[in-house]
């Protein structure tokens, strides 16, 4: 129990500390449920175990040796609910919990089948970024939603937020990662109106502030395109195969399903570490992500 109370207590100072700042007591008091007090005692103790540097009127910060320590629980967290999701057809709004309990489960192998199983992947369901096995996590650049302006077309790349309510309110809006939307307009009370294919979307500023996106890149008509594996497109966006990696073998595969250079592929519904559905030729097809890695596609922003 002592062990699970530090990492709950790590993972709580990371969250806080990858946003620039330290974490003060009366937010890890919040975060985690307890009193200032108890953080108080908390934060002295994984200071003597060279875990955190701790002030009182700064508050903590993770050492090395307390970041790495942090990243494994995360790691194990975004792995397990991938699985819950994935592999159990859990609902992404209750696999927060589980993975709670489930991330102190830290037994090597377990860890190491479970990324096997996924496919080494690289986000949770929610989106966020899966550190991995060495400890090295990729760089988040997502920005608040609310910070984009009218008129704008985004990709929401992640949730940040594990709370159930919170999560199945956002499903409900036909919200998720790599699906694109317009911000038509933003209100002083800092609720949205969005626009997602021709569906409208009003969410609301507690919905929106745990919402994080990217904005999607116009291209000139004539302008040079990004070349992307085909697993990278997102939903709604095509792109002209251009070629193949990997072994010999695989171009045959690729030319038996219509897959040659030149054609137009559509990406109609990618999900995350899992299979894409694509359209070529007219003809629906549903792909392995480790094929669909291996074709190369030049890239085009726009949505048909």
């Amino acid at each position: 129990m002592d062990s699970e109370r530090t990492e709950e207590y790590l993972e709580a100072i990371y969250k806080e500390q990858s946003k620039g700042g330290s974490a003060s007591t009366s937010f890890l008091a919040r975060d985690l449920g307890v009193s200032q007090p108890a953080v108080t005692d908390m934060l002295k103790n994984l200071e003597s175990k060279g875990l955190i540097d701790y002030q009182s009127s700064k508050g903590a910060t993770l050492t090395d040796l307390g970041v790495e320590r942090a990243l494994g629980v995360i790691r194990r967290h975004r792995l397990w609910e991938r699985f819950l999701t994935d592999v159990l057809g859990m609902t992404w709004d209750k696999v927060h919990e589980v993975a709670c309990k489930l991330e102190h489960v830290d037994v090597p192998e377990v860890e190491e089948r479970l990324a096997i199983i996924l496919g080494d992947a690289d986000t949770c369901p929610h989106g966020r970024s899966i550190p991995d096995k060495k400890g090295h996590v990729r760089e988040e650049k997502a920005l608040p939603l609310a910070s984009f302006r009218p008129l704008q077309r985004v990709n929401i790349l992640a949730i940040d937020d594990g709370d159930s309510g919170l999560l199945r309110e956002i499903e409900e809006r036909g919200l998720k990662p790599q699906v694109v939307v317009t911000i038509i307009k933003k209100r002083e009370d800092g609720s949205l109106e969005l626009e997602a294919g021709k569906k409208g979307i009003r969410l609301s500023a507690k919905l929106a502030a745990v919402l994080r996106a990217e904005p999607v890149a116009v291209h000139r008509p004539g302008a040079v395109k990004e070349e992307t594996p085909l697993s990278k497109l997102t939903a709604g966006h095509s792109g002209i195969l251009k070629g193949y990696t990997g072994e010999r073998s695989l171009l045959g595969r690729c030319l038996s399903l219509g897959f040659t250079p030149g054609s137009v592929v559509k990406m109609l519904e990618n999900f995350n570490s899992g299979p894409v559905l694509v359209r070529v030729h007219d003809t629906e097809i549903a792909l392995g992500r480790d094929l669909a890695e291996h074709i190369t596609v030049t890239r085009s922003e726009t949505v048909r």
